[in-house]
């Protein structure tokens, strides 16, 4: 009985002491927080310290252990200034040092700008892609590659393909195949014909590529998202 209350006893004294060093350690971590933050010279006592921090150990100060918690200065104490105020001298340090970086933020991304004729060139790309494999239909440019009508009729049919029967086109017939794009578009897709079909036809073989191109950016706005059955 009396070994066990030996072991007892000494096993609640090394408690004690395991209690006494973390209320030290503690203290410490406390003792250095206030000194961090008096560095920045901001000793508002409508502020509070936020603790969270120091409390978990995180700290890496060595500053030595001042004498009293209490801040003197011309015309009295004043509190121990917040934990905020001091990330906000870093971060003015930061700045000083690093004008590119503005401080701890990151650089705001500048959105993506593309040039006209990057946008051109996307667009041909996709309309190329979308029409890949039609017969007769050879997507190159914004131009003659359209004159005929089967171009629009294969972006329509990519994404549509029980619209019609796109074999039994004839490359020659061009205002069938232009007029049932056009309305294919805007009853399926609801894609405004910017193109009439009589200024197509009268334009022949090679049709303003400004007029294409604008309705081939309809054409994408509408359709590029849609999942091809």
């Amino acid at each position: 009985m009396d070994e066990r209350m030996k072991k007892s006893d000494g096993a609640r004294e090394e408690m004690l002491k395991f209690k006494v060093q973390q209320a030290e350690d503690a203290k410490q971590r406390y003792l250095s927080m206030y000194n961090d933050a008096a560095k920045t010279g901001d000793g508002s006592s409508s502020k509070q310290w936020n603790t969270d921090t120091y409390k978990s150990g995180e700290t890496t100060a060595t500053t030595p252990r001042p004498a009293a918690v209490a801040v003197k200065v011309a015309g009295g104490s004043k509190a121990p200034p917040s934990a905020s105020a001091a990330r906000n001298a870093f971060k003015q340090a930061d700045k000083a040092n690093n004008p590119q970086n503005q401080g701890l933020s990151a650089p705001a991304a500048k959105p993506v700008q593309r040039s006209p004729t990057a946008i051109k060139d996307m667009l041909l790309q996709w309309a190329a892609k979308m029409t890949e494999g039609y017969p007769n239909v050879s997507v190159t440019n914004f131009s003659g590659s359209w004159a005929n009508g089967l171009a629009f009729c294969a972006l329509v049919h990519h994404f549509f393909p029980d619209a019609f029967d796109f074999n039994a086109l004839d490359p020659a017939n061009r205002k069938h195949n232009l007029g049932l794009a056009f309305k294919s578009a805007e009853e399926l897709a609801d894609i405004s014909p910017l193109l009439e079909v009589d200024d197509m036809l009268m334009m022949k073989d090679k049709p303003d590529w400004k007029c294409v191109f604008c309705y081939v950016q309809a054409l994408y706005r509408g359709l590029h998202q849609r999942t091809p059955p």
